[in-house]
Order: structure tokens, then sequence, then C-alpha cells
């Protein structure tokens, strides 16, 4: 039997020992800051500010240009922006207004800054912090073979969607909406979240094999801190089937098969009560704005009433409540409580500035 166990348990998982040695490095002292930042979500229409924060941090940094790289179409107040020197230990902030004309999945702002290299301050730096003669003139030799004036980049990454601005890139976003379900074609459906890294084999196969690993681990007690031993992290196996769930849950409901939707949400809640609480949070959120879906289409307007809040409660506090507060506006709007709708819809609204799609439909709502 223990043999079967260890082979099993071959099978079931790749042990990878990984063993290496990092080799100290020496590197040229940092002698200059970049940094950019905007102000706001940037909005499609809206002006946002720029900030740009330039530091030397060693020797003056003289004859300073900074120019911008926007997305295809966006506009600035200026592109360009120049300053004659900014003084050692000093920084100097330069802010641009920028116009975001276009939505974007995934862009950024790049910006270019070109200023003269203060070699012989770097190389007194150097010749104080490094004792070692030779690596200290290999680093010299490197600063004085540097172009100057000399270009540096910083940038600020962002996705900007038609339904909702975003900044900067996070994983609180759904971007997936069921659209057959919307009450009025005015308005999109509700929002749900689809994990696109998980594909449907694969969450049948981490939900099948951490089947086949419970069996075994209570046949043989001792097997779990052999596996934990051997680099196999059970928590993450743990972690992977209920992903697997609930991909298998959102399949399900969108074939119409709701039962079997209705079971995978149930495991999984069940199971994710053991769980540190941020990934029961969202999880439990996620399952039970699914639940509200399933039971919304099957006109159990009670359940689906009840599923919803019971996604509010578990953290009313949780940036993805814009979705389950949009969801149950939509859901109140589709019983002709447009009232209670316009509460929700405004709830909502608390969570995050720039909420694109819940603006306008908001402005719908008071139309009405």
């Amino acid at each position: 039997m223990k043999r079967l166990i260890f082979r099993l348990s071959i099978i079931l998982f790749l042990l990878f020992v990984v063993s290496g040695a990092n080799a100290a490095t020496v590197q040229v002292p940092q002698w200059y800051k970049l940094n950019a930042s905007l102000d706001a979500p940037p909005v499609v229409g809206k002006t946002v500010k720029l900030t740009v924060e330039l530091q030397a941090i060693i020797g003056d940094l003289k004859n300073i240009s900074v120019r911008l790289i926007l997305p295809d179409r966006w506009q600035a107040d200026k592109i360009t922006k120049e300053l004659k020197k900014i003084d050692s230990s000093k920084t100097d902030c330069l802010e641009f207004s920028i116009l975001p004309k276009t939505e974007l999945t995934q862009g950024s702002i790049v910006i270019e800054a070109t200023f003269d290299i203060p070699k012989s301050n770097i190389n007194q730096a150097i010749d104080k912090t490094i004792p070692e003669k030779e690596i200290a003139d290999s680093l010299k030799a490197s600063v004085n073979a540097w172009p100057s004036p000399t270009k540096r980049y910083a940038d600020t990454s962002f996705a900007i969607f038609p339904e909702e601005s975003f900044y900067p890139l996070s994983g609180d976003m759904w971007i997936s909406y069921a659209d057959e379900m919307s009450p009025d074609k005015k308005f999109r459906g509700p929002a749900y979240y689809s994990d696109s890294m998980i594909s449907l084999h694969q969450a049948q196969t981490d939900v099948e094999m951490y089947n086949k690993l419970t069996e075994l681990l209570k046949t043989d007690e001792s097997l779990a801190d052999k596996l934990a031993g051997n680099g196999v992290d059970l928590a993450k196996k743990h972690f992977d089937y209920l992903n697997g769930l609930y991909v298998l849950a959102v399949d399900a409901w969108k074939k119409q098969d709701y039962q079997a939707a209705l079971n995978f949400l149930e495991l999984l809640e069940k199971e994710s009560s053991s769980l540190k609480k941020a990934y029961v949070d969202y999880l439990k959120i996620s399952t039970n704005n699914i639940r509200a879906l399933i039971f919304w289409q099957q006109g159990q307007r009670r359940l689906a009433e009840e599923a919803f809040k019971k996604a509010f409660y578990q953290n009313k506090k949780h940036k993805l409540q814009r979705y389950i507060l949009r969801n149950l506006g939509l859901f109140m709007y589709s019983v002709k409580d447009k009232a209670t709708a316009k509460q929700m819809f405004e709830l909502a609204r608390g969570f995050k500035s720039g909420y694109t799609l819940l603006d306008k439909e908001t402005e719908l709502l008071k139309i009405e």
C-alpha cells in the first residue's frame, strides 16, 4: 500500500528542486530618480494631470528636457518641457495636462528625460563607496563611456475600458458582462468574474487531481508532511482546486446547466472556509454573484436578491461591491423597482471614481 501511495504521489506531482547561489553585484551608485504619476483615474474626454518628478541625487542635472510619448490620438498641453538645472540632492516637478481620447485595454504614458550626466560627481561617489580599486575603475570606465546628454525613461501603465475606466492595472476588475440578461437595451448586462487564465481542461484537471490527493491523504496520515518536505504546497493545490470549481461553475452556467453550476458553487463555498480571509472574500463575492445570476435567470426573485445581499455582506467595503450593487440595481430595474435601482447605482458609484459605464447608466435612470 505504501509503495502504491508513493507511486501515485509521483504521478500526481512533478517535484522540482531548485538550487543556486546569488553572487553579489556591484553597481554604479544611484545618481538620479525619475518618477511619474497620474492624479486621478484617466477617463476618456476628461483632462487628467500627470506629474513628473526628477531628482538629482549625485551631482547637478543640467540642460534637462522632459518629453511625453502618448498613446495614439491622446493630447497634452505640452509634449515637451525644459529646465536649465536641478541642483544635487534637489527634486523638481513638471506637470502636464493630459486629455485621453481613446480607450485602451493596456497602455502607458512614457516619459523620456534627457540631461547631461554629472560624470565627475558619479566617479567621486564610486571612489568613496567602493574600496576595491579594480572594481571602482571598471565602473568609472563604464560611466565615462555613457553618452552625454543621456536619455532615461519612466512610464505609467493603465487600462481604460469603454465600460469602466481604470488605473492602475489591478486584479479587482471584472470585464465580463452577461448582456443577454440586460433588463433594457440601454443598459449592459450584469458583470461577473471570469478567470481567463485557467482553461476548462486545466480546471477539470485541477479538480480531479485534488480529489485524488484528498483520498490519498486519508489513507496515509504522514503523506502531507512528506509532500510538504518535497516542496509541494498543499495550500496552493487547494486554492487551484477552488479556482477550478469556480471555472467549472461559470462554464456550466453559460451552458444553462444551472443545477451543475449550483453544485460546483456549493462545493466551492464549503471548501473555501479554510482560506485566508482575503481569498475567502473574493471567492465568496464572486460565487454568490454567479448564484444570484442563476436564480435571476430561473425567475427565482427572492433567492436572487438574497444571493446578491449575501455577496454584499461578505465584506461591505470590498472594492468588488461596485459590481454587486450595480447588478442588484439592474435586477431591481428588471422587476420594475426603479427607486431601489437608483439607490443601488448611487451606492455603487461610491466604490470607485471613473466608473464610466455606471456613470452613464445612472444618468439614464435619472431621466426616467
